[in-house]
């Protein structure tokens, strides 16, 4: 992990309101000049008896989430100028949130993005039934679902 003092955290996943959390989190990193964080969890199924093929397939997953968060690091970096860190995680995004909140104090900010409609998605829902997602207390900012580029721009420091 790198020494910027402070740093946001977004998630990558495969939702259609994940860009713009990522993207606002890298506006506001380099509005401050703060780091970023990009956290993607591999889903890893487990076949249970068969080792290689867990493996395998363990890594396989790794791999696939590996890509992914690369590709979106690579719209940040285009887009916004600033150049994430990524964790790739093996644990369901909670739990992976709250480790590596506890493991990097720099962490100070975890951004999420909330789906347009009535259903938020998990991990706001979590934190709208008073559910604690980091394992410290750190600001959580929800960006509604649906805002256009300029919005985000504008809320995100870097417009005007």
């Amino acid at each position: 992990m790198t020494t910027t003092s402070r740093k946001f955290l977004a998630v990558s996943d495969e939702t259609e309101e994940c860009i713009s959390a990522l993207l606002f989190a890298a506006m506001r990193a380099k509005a401050v000049g703060a780091g970023i964080v990009i956290l993607r969890c591999a889903r890893v199924p487990g076949l249970g008896g068969w080792v290689g093929l867990d493996r395998e397939i363990s890594q396989d997953a790794i791999d696939s989430a590996r890509l992914k968060a690369v590709r979106h690091a690579g719209v940040l970096e285009e887009r916004i100028g600033v150049k994430p860190e990524i964790v790739i995680s093996e644990e369901e995004p909670v739990d992976a949130i709250r480790d590596l909140v506890r493991d990097d104090p720099a962490i100070k900010v975890l951004i999420l993005a909330s789906a347009s409609g009535w259903r938020p998605g998990p991990l706001v829902s979590r934190l709208a039934k008073g559910k604690p997602i980091a394992s410290r207390p750190i600001a959580v900012t929800v960006i509604p679902g649906g805002m256009s580029q300029e919005q985000l721009a504008e809320i995100g420091g870097l417009s005007g």
